[in-house]
């Protein structure tokens, strides 16, 4: 007796030896136990996925006298006739040999006669984006309403080509790739129930070849088992596919790695001149890569030991790097020529990395300078105007703001910055001496807390301007600040504008907020008034060193600004709008008090 293929030797014969597709085999088992049966089903998906073996499973169940549960008996006349393709009332036709307008018409004077065996007629039409247009449009009337014993189970692996006028006439299942799993569990079945022998990851390889076809799968290893000598063995997979072994693919990337490119072409000519095919050769390296991509972010078991050896940025350039060059392989007229190239193009990857990473690392060393040198610069200020008072070392962990473009953390002044091992004696004084001229940035920020500032900002938020006029334009002043830092003694007032900011800090303006303050808060009350873009460098420098350990000190901005003329806005040629505005328009600018 001939040999009868594997993949028609163990082709489903019920729903319940569908490999996969589950839902589909749900909802047609259910369909057909509960009466509910479509007119029309168009299955579509990858060959080798089960389309016509559902087609198949359909006629049968429909027509099966002892179906229980929506599944044919697949032992009764009508089954075993549709099995053996000889069932009066079951027509198979192919649409690529069975296209024209004759054969569709033929179908269609047909439909109207009565089954002469069982209750339905199934006309099963495989391939049938195959039909002309002519073909279509002699099937559309009686696709839409066929007599009731009639039904039509059409199969496409195009389901693109299908016009959109017979898709709106069917009901629609869409077959997916059978699971890998799935697959690797039959297969193995298949070779227990056969006794071959087979060494350990057969299954596995033969269903990651397959890519999700069944019948691919089945007819890999009917190849297989004709091949062996004793036992199915990886490499007969190998050998039979044009696939290449793990080894192999190990030893390649290796090359890579140590930019060894004469061992990059001589382990590639090998396999190709042991046949091995290139676009094999590639899918393999992309399989292997990705499975140790999987071990270094994932976890699990390393068979390769290229976890460890490659970082995952080099991981990474290789696959990008390798599925370019298997769309090369695609179209190009010497295969074998671009496979060499593009492994020798590999061995560059860490090359293009290295100059980048030597910019990043020059690019951190010139960040601490820049922050070395604002630090020197920053106490060059401060020890020209006063005498260095200690403040308390924070922990920069507890500043959350950008240095240099390096995020430190993310709201400068919500938390409370008091020194832990200050004792409450040394606190007191420490805000005693942040009255007056005394007060400093830096002193402010050491004793700053969020429940100070909380309540700063909702005494200024309820305060109503109107309720004296001679102060209303400083409570607009105020109420236009952001308030970025507030102690028990006194805060800080940001202004987006140095014009801002120098307006509230006129001799009579001044006095004025720190009285309004001072009533605010039921007790004496100062503050720093700032521009938004002094603030900011200032801010930076105090985390700075104070991440470094030392104790912050600051460049102070000008709390005094000297005025002519009754509306309070600094004229004098030092004050820096005034000398914006000269270096801005020249001579021109003439000054009236």
């Amino acid at each position: 007796m001939a040999h009868l293929a594997l993949y028609r030797t163990y082709r489903p014969q019920d729903f319940d030896s569908v490999v996969g597709q589950k839902h589909i085999v749900q909802t047609m088992k259910n369909q057909i136990k509960n009466d509910l049966l479509a007119h029309a089903y168009m299955l579509t998906g990858p060959r080798g996925t089960g389309k016509t073996s559902i087609a198949r499973i359909v006629a049968k169940a429909i027509n099966c006298t002892n179906s229980e549960n929506g599944n044919p008996c697949s032992s009764c006349e009508s089954c075993l006739a549709v099995s053996n393709g000889s069932h009066p009332d079951v027509f198979e036709l192919d649409g690529a040999s069975n296209n024209g307008v004759d054969e569709i018409r033929d179908i269609r004077d047909r439909v109207k006669y009565s089954p002469s065996l069982s209750p339905y007629k199934v006309y099963i039409i495989d391939e049938v984006h195959m039909l002309s247009t002519g073909a279509f449009n002699a099937l559309l009337k009686t696709l839409e309403e066929p007599p009731s014993h009639v039904i039509f189970m059409l199969a496409t692996t195009e389901i693109h080509k299908v016009p959109d006028t017979i898709l709106s006439r069917v009901q629609r299942f869409d077959l997916g790739q059978i699971p890998s799993k799935d697959m690797t569990d039959h297969l193995r079945r298949i070779l227990d129930e056969l006794e071959i022998g087979f060494e350990s990851g057969v299954p596995e390889l033969v269903a990651t070849l397959a890519a999700g076809g069944l019948r691919d799968a089945l007819t890999m290893l009917d190849q297989a088992i004709a091949y062996k000598t004793d036992i199915v063995k990886l490499s007969d997979i190998h050998d039979l596919n044009g696939s290449v072994d793990e080894a192999a693919l190990v030893e390649i990337i290796e090359c890579v790695v140590a930019s060894d490119f004469a061992g990059i072409v001589e382990s590639a000519r090998a396999r190709l001149d042991a046949g091995k095919l290139p676009a094999r050769m590639i899918d393999g390296l992309l399989g292997m890569l990705r499975d140790v991509l999987k071990v270094q972010k994932i976890g699990g078991e390393d068979s390769t030991g290229l976890a460890v050896k490659l970082s995952s940025g080099q991981v990474l350039s290789f696959i990008k790097k390798l599925n370019n060059l298997a769309h090369e392989l695609k179209i190009a007229t010497d295969a074998e020529l671009i496979l060499e190239i593009g492994l020798i193009e590999l061995g560059f990857v860490e090359d293009e990395c290295a100059p980048v990473a030597e910019s990043n690392m020059e690019l951190k060393g010139l960040m601490k300078q820049v922050r070395e040198l604002q630090t020197e610069v920053a106490g060059l200020h401060r020890s020209l105007k006063m005498k260095k008072t200690p403040v308390a070392p924070l922990v920069a962990s507890e500043f959350p703001v950008f240095v240099q473009g390096e995020l430190v953390s993310s709201d400068v002044l919500d938390a409370p910055i008091i020194n832990e091992s200050l004792d409450t004696q040394e606190m007191e004084s420490n805000d005693q001496s942040v009255e007056g001229d005394d007060l400093l940035i830096e002193k402010i920020l050491a004793n700053a807390t969020k429940q100070d500032k909380l309540e700063l900002q909702n005494k200024v938020a309820s305060a109503n301007p109107f309720a004296k006029l001679d102060i209303k334009e400083i409570v607009m002043l105020l109420k236009d600040a952001e308030i970025a830092a507030a102690s028990a003694v006194g805060c800080i007032l940001i202004y987006d504008y140095e014009t801002t900011a120098q307006k509230l800090l006129t001799e009579e303006n001044r006095d004025k907020a720190h009285q309004i303050l001072t009533d605010m808060m039921g007790k004496s009350y100062g503050f720093l008034a700032l521009p938004k873009e002094f603030w900011l460098v200032q801010r930076a420098s105090y985390v700075a060193q104070s991440k470094q350990g030392e104790a912050p000190v600051l460049e102070q901005y000008p709390q005094k600004v000297e005025v002519k003329g009754a509306e309070g806005i600094a004229l004098e040629s030092e004050v820096p709008f005034y000398q914006e505005v000269v270096d801005m328009f020249g001579d021109v600018v003439e000054v009236n008090d």
